[in-house]
């Protein structure tokens, strides 16, 4: 429950330029977004999830020794919660639907009170009439006075910091990365306990590993398939150029017909010619099957060239081989679910079964699952 709710907020500032006279732009960790505002009804300010609000606000305000300097709208058009300036007037405004969550689950005590103060703290340090919207230094500022309040409502440090463990890792041109808030949070902590923060320099989290492409000489002639619920590309090195009626593409490994097939277009019997699978997302490969040669009937079988061996290499830099049958019946293994989640998976052609009268070598039908 914690790690949804957190992802819902995410910390939003909007000190966004105004539109309209009723829009707004509101930037939150994933980004900005405009939104259009309308001016709250007096009757409004007594509607309970307003006066929840103010309930916590009051809280955070008691031990901050400071006055209000905005009021608190309730509004669909937040995710989450944000502060605003609208119309000249400065607002907290937060989605009810969002503060229900937190009735539901008493344990997110401090997720809720620490986001409301990082907003709150954007409003009393002057954060919403500053032009740009969010920035890094901005937002540190406004973690680490939630950091102060909450060590004086009581929270220890991990419970002031649980909502912060779960943002992402890395930063962006409006919001530091995580490592850099957690520390905001830690400093503003041990400030309101009276503790000195540690003066050594927090250790950056390290990158996620970057991903090689797939190699841009096999990314030609290309098929879209479905694996696993994930979009890919399935794409071949070369490919033989039609003779009469009959094309040799990407398309023909997927069409469950075993009267095409794909065949490759290079000098001699394709040693090193390959295909690719690249997805848009990593993904497992949980069943790879092969229909080997050109399986349209026997004597085409045997007068082409077929597949003996295949290498593999995936994106996450494992390699492996497979040793292919010389038959036209359908070949399957699970063997590739064992390298995990992977961007891509490159097919090579390391040796063949000679066909009688052609060198070309042929594949009928591919299926990954």
């Amino acid at each position: 429950m914690v790690k949804s709710v957190a992802g819902a907020f995410l910390l939003s500032l909007a000190a966004g330029s105004v539109l309209a006279e009723d829009q707004q732009v509101v930037c939150t960790v994933e980004g900005c977004k405009e939104i259009t505002l309308q001016k709250p009804r007096f009757s409004e300010s007594s509607a309970f999830s307003v006066q929840q609000v103010w309930g916590v606000v009051d809280s955070i305000l008691a031990v901050s020794g400071l006055l209000p300097n905005f009021e608190v709208l309730e509004t669909t058009e937040v995710d989450n919660a944000a502060a605003v300036i609208f119309k000249e007037q400065r607002y907290l405004a937060f989605n009810p639907d969002w503060l229900s969550q937190y009735e539901a689950d008493p344990n997110a005590y401090w997720q809720l009170y620490g986001v409301i103060a990082h907003e709150v703290g954007h409003h009393l340090q002057g954060h919403t009439i500053i032009e740009g919207g969010s920035r890094p230094p901005t937002e540190l500022e406004a973690d680490e006075y939630a950091g102060f309040v909450l060590a004086a409502l009581g929270a220890n440090l991990t419970q002031a910091q649980s909502l912060w463990e779960t943002l992402p890792a890395q930063g962006s041109a409006t919001h530091p990365p995580r490592h850099q808030r957690l520390a905001a949070v830690e400093r503003g902590w041990l400030r309101r306990n009276g503790q000195a923060p540690s003066t050594a320099t927090p250790t950056a989290e390290p990158p996620a590993p970057e991903v090689p492409p797939p190699p841009g000489w096999l990314m030609n002639s290309c098929t879209g398939i479905s694996v696993a619920g994930q979009w890919a590309d399935l794409c071949f090195s070369s490919v033989l150029k039609a003779q009469g009626s009959n094309n040799y593409g990407p398309r023909n490994v997927t069409d469950q017909d075993n009267r095409t097939a794909w065949v490759e277009g290079a000098p001699g019997h394709g040693y090193g010619e390959a295909f690719v699978l690249a997805f848009d997302s990593p993904t497992r490969i949980n069943r790879w099957a092969i229909r080997n040669g050109y399986a349209k009937s026997e004597r085409t079988f045997i007068r082409n060239s077929r597949v003996r061996e295949l290498k593999l290499s995936f994106s996450n830099g494992s390699t492996t081989s497979f040793t292919i049958d010389d038959t036209s019946d359908w070949q399957e293994t699970s063997a590739l679910a064992n390298y995990g989640a992977v961007s891509w998976v490159v097919f090579e052609i390391t040796d063949v079964y000679p066909g009688t009268h052609y060198q070309d070598t042929a594949i009928t039908e591919l299926v990954f699952e």
